[in-house]
């Protein structure tokens, strides 16, 4: 389950705010973090003077600091006027990214919300960059989303990291199991001219498969009602085939576990990294096991 302790969301000052704050707003009506932080860096080099310039009636940084916050202020009221949630609003300078992982893992958030698309002049925010630097569980948040949590779609590999994602997914439905499709994406083996797979063989790839998801609804003990899609990945990107099953399904969020990377992969790209690279036009939760990704990040940084 997302805890509900503490969530940190990522503001640009740009109509991307608005649905983010808004989504946040939505989330925390179906689970309730104790604390919202929401953090606006202010970038620092040559454009952020740019930016001052506009406002000539600004004569210190305290002063500009201050508009920016009662800005994001206002906003934030709009979508949380009556909550028992903590509010923390902090402005830090220097490059998003950066920043954004630096706060990350001071704070240690249970959630982490970014805007996809959320950006500034000069530099963008790498959605993957801060995938793998943070041990925070992420949610992506493209422009165009709704407030709505209707139908969940789980990409799994029948990994125990998949059965928790598929354990968030029922519970984020409020236990409804008929409204969290399980899809398992799987391939023939490769085929060399002339040789090619005979549909005897195909199908013993089939059966191979339906054991597999047997196993691991028996074995994680999968709520018997969790619709399961098993795909073939015929050609093309991976990441098609789980948009396919999205129209379909007509679901509005993606949950994909995360696993714990090892240290010779970790600058390889994996499932995880090709779906955040993917527009899929509903917001996408990577969830992670917190505690091992942050003993994976102390071995890396111990290394450098």
């Amino acid at each position: 389950m997302i805890q509900s302790k503490h969530w940190l969301a990522c503001l640009d000052l740009t109509k991307m705010d608005d649905v983010l704050i808004g989504y946040s707003a939505f989330l925390s009506s179906v689970v309730t973090p104790e604390t919202i932080t929401f953090l606006h860096v202010i970038h620092s080099g040559p454009n952020a003077m740019d930016i001052v310039k506009e406002f000539p009636e600004i004569n210190t940084r305290e002063e500009f600091e201050t508009l920016i916050r009662n800005e994001l202020k206002d906003k934030i009221k709009e979508h949380f006027n009556e909550t028992s949630i903590e509010i923390r609003i902090v402005l830090k300078e220097g490059r998003p990214t950066d920043q954004i992982v630096e706060m990350t893992n001071t704070l240690e958030p249970d959630l982490l919300m970014v805007g996809s698309k959320i950006g500034y002049a000069g530099e963008g925010i790498i959605p993957k960059r801060i995938l793998n630097y943070v041990a925070s569980s992420v949610l992506f948040i493209p422009e165009n989303c709704r407030y709505g949590l209707d139908h969940i779609l789980v990409p799994v590999d029948f990994s125990e990291q998949s059965a928790v994602a598929l354990k968030t997914a029922v519970q984020l439905m409020n236990g409804s199991e008929n409204d969290v499709t399980a899809q398992h994406i799987y391939h023939y083996r490769a085929q060399f001219f002339p040789y090619m797979l005979t549909e005897k063989e195909k199908r013993k790839v089939d059966e191979e498969v339906e054991q597999k998801k047997e196993k691991f609804k028996s074995e994680f003990d999968i709520p018997s009602k969790v619709e399961f899609s098993l795909d073939v990945h015929k050609s093309g990107k991976v990441a098609d085939v789980v948009y396919e099953r999205l129209i379909e399904k007509k679901a509005d969020l993606i949950v994909i576990a995360s696993k714990s990377k090892k240290m010779a992969s970790f600058i390889r790209e994996d499932f995880t990294d090709k779906m955040v690279d993917y527009v899929f036009g509903v917001p996408l939760l990577i969830q992670k096991n917190k505690e091992k990704y942050k003993r994976l990040l102390d071995r890396l940084f111990k290394e450098d």
